[in-house]
């Protein structure tokens, strides 16, 4: 049998990635293992006898079950410039970021794919839930697409937009047509993997407990400034003990008393207000995204922006990983930057989100919200 291409594999130590190296050997590929070491966080006080942290020795585990050799990055020094010191400064500036969607585009699918090429491997995988699938463009040619995944339940295609196109050509997503339940914690199981009833990771994995707004503070070494809380007329209602305690669209902890429900409908982090309004006053129908990636050859997508004319392309648009695809309007809105409109007003769009938009199953693009109307 003819040897297939060898594969950087991504291990977190968790059973995703376990499973997707098990797949790979099984095609017959030459993979290799590596865990990025990206944060002195609360998972790495957690060690094991050897020493390394748990996650760590979790996927060097598998790796020798697997007799396959086994690499430990440390990717620190990138991971804090590129993703976490860009998270705190988006929360300074009003903004709520995504930093897996900067994690991935920069580190797993950039600097991890060096990696890759540095120990001669033609290609990477990981153990994210997607697709990527051949289709034909409308020009004749077969590209490489990335879809969703067959699990919808864990579908990750809405954090992986920015990695581009040109990054589908080198990697693999060996879970992409598993269910998480029925079929990876089955195999797992059955090749005696220590990880295989492991749970999911929740939340952000550098903020311990969630809890942004004191890893914020325990960073700059100081107390979040008090400011004032106000209704969308302009009227003071209270003070807040931080504007990056909230975020656009919550209701619950507000410490505010009203006749009605209150949701947050807005942050300026450069007047330290947070502004408080009905859920009528969180819908909007429109918005602007910049920095935009399209994950469909950026040639086809073009063209047919240009072939849409001034109404839009026809898409679907999530604004929340969780969300359903939205019925959507696509159009240029200046260099570098695209208006989407709904179809129907969207609850608590706030600037910093990735949106992203689809055709069907198939990703097109994504960005970062700058506005909403």
């Amino acid at each position: 049998m003819e040897q297939k291409p060898r594969v950087l594999v991504a291990m977190s130590g968790g059973v995703d990635s376990s499973v997707a190296v098990w797949r790979l050997i099984e095609a017959g590929f030459d993979c290799v293992g590596a865990t990025m070491i990206l944060h002195d966080g609360a998972a790495d006080s957690n060690l094991a006898p050897t020493g390394e942290s748990a996650d760590v020795a979790a996927a060097r585990a598998v790796a020798q079950h697997l007799g396959i050799p086994f690499h430990v990055l440390d990717c620190r020094a990138a991971f804090e410039r590129t993703v976490v010191e860009e998270f705190v400064c988006a929360y300074e500036r009003g903004v709520t970021p995504n930093p897996c969607c900067i994690c991935n585009r920069h580190i797993k699918f950039g600097l991890l794919w060096e990696k890759a090429r540095e120990l001669g491997c033609d290609l990477m995988a990981t153990g994210h839930y997607a697709r990527i699938v051949r289709r034909t463009t409308p020009d004749g040619r077969e590209v490489p697409a990335l879809a969703k995944a067959r699990d919808l339940t864990k579908d990750q295609s809405y954090f992986l937009y920015g990695i581009g196109h040109e990054a589908l050509g080198h990697t693999l997503f060996p879970l992409g047509d598993l269910t998480k339940e029925g079929d990876v914690r089955r195999i797992a199981r059955e090749q005696g993997f220590a990880n295989a009833e492991k749970r999911d990771s929740q939340g952000i994995c550098f903020v311990p407990k969630n809890d942004f707004a004191a890893f914020i503070e325990r960073r700059r070494g100081r107390a979040l400034p008090e400011g004032e809380v106000l209704d969308t007329a302009g009227n003071v209602l209270g003070r807040h003990h931080g504007a990056i305690r909230y975020t656009v669209g919550q209701r619950k902890g507000l410490g505010i008393a009203a006749a009605q429900p209150l949701y947050v409908t807005a942050i300026d982090a450069a007047a330290n207000t947070v502004t408080l309004g009905s859920e009528q006053e969180l819908m909007a129908g429109s918005l602007v995204a910049g920095d935009w990636v399209w994950t469909a050859p950026a040639d086809e997508m073009e063209a047919a922006l240009d072939g849409a004319g001034p109404e839009g392309l026809a898409v679907g648009a999530k604004i929340r990983y969780r969300q359903d695809d939205q019925a959507a309007r696509l159009a240029r809105s200046g260099e570098g930057r695209v208006r989407i409109d709904f179809e129907r007003p969207q609850r608590g769009i706030a600037p910093g989100q990735a949106v992203v938009v689809y055709q069907g199953d198939f990703v097109l693009g994504g960005g970062t919200v700058l506005s909403s109307d």
